[in-house]
């Protein structure tokens, strides 16, 4: 009987350890929660708050080592990054970066779908974007680590010292953000 009684407590013991290593489903609380925490707001007026992601060079970027500068988040459909017949979106956001990235730091962001990660880091090697670069996009084993409100692409962006966005504009061409960079320099930032 004490045999008996023992194996039924280890089997109890072993059922109960089973259920409380078992996953935890998320309740709807939680799986916003978590949403949120990755959620940034980049509309024109708002304060994103801090944010980090890994860069496709494998470091981390984290917006809170901006805060009290102004600095630039370049948002961009992945399919942007290869040259097109009447577009070189790579060549303009490196120019820009060229005359103004040595006093505003700028970091690039590429959203959109993709199903061969081998494929995306060729193409982010043979972009040779002269600043940090993450990948924001997803896939079938891939979730977007960042969830932004950005709906129009090339989207620039830019972030005043008290992290607000100052000024969000969208397309390609970036002469008039060009123009709102060069303003802040000569103002003395």
């Amino acid at each position: 009987m004490k045999k008996i009684n023992t194996l039924i407590c280890l089997a109890m013991t072993s059922v109960l350890m089973a259920c409380n290593s078992a996953p935890k489903e998320q309740t709807m609380a939680e799986k916003f929660a978590e949403y949120n925490k990755s959620k940034i707001d980049l509309l024109m007026g708002a304060k994103p708050g801090e944010f980090s992601a890994k860069t496709t060079d494998g470091s981390i970027f984290n917006s809170k080592d901006y805060k009290g500068k102004y600095w630039v988040l370049f948002v961009y459909d992945r399919g942007s990054i290869a040259k097109s017949e009447t577009y070189d979106m790579v060549a303009e956001l490196n120019k820009t970066h060229q005359l103004f990235g040595d006093k505003i730091p700028m970091v690039g962001m590429a959203n959109g779908f993709s199903d061969d990660e081998p494929a995306l880091k060729k193409l982010f090697a043979a972009a040779k974007f002269g600043f940090k670069q993450i990948d924001n996009t997803e896939g079938p084993n891939k979730e977007k680590p960042l969830n932004d409100n950005v709906f129009c692409t090339p989207a620039k962006i830019l972030i005043d010292p008290n992290g607000k966005v100052i000024y969000n504009g969208c397309g390609g061409k970036t002469q008039t953000f060009d123009y709102k960079l060069d303003s802040l320099i000569k103002a003395g930032l």
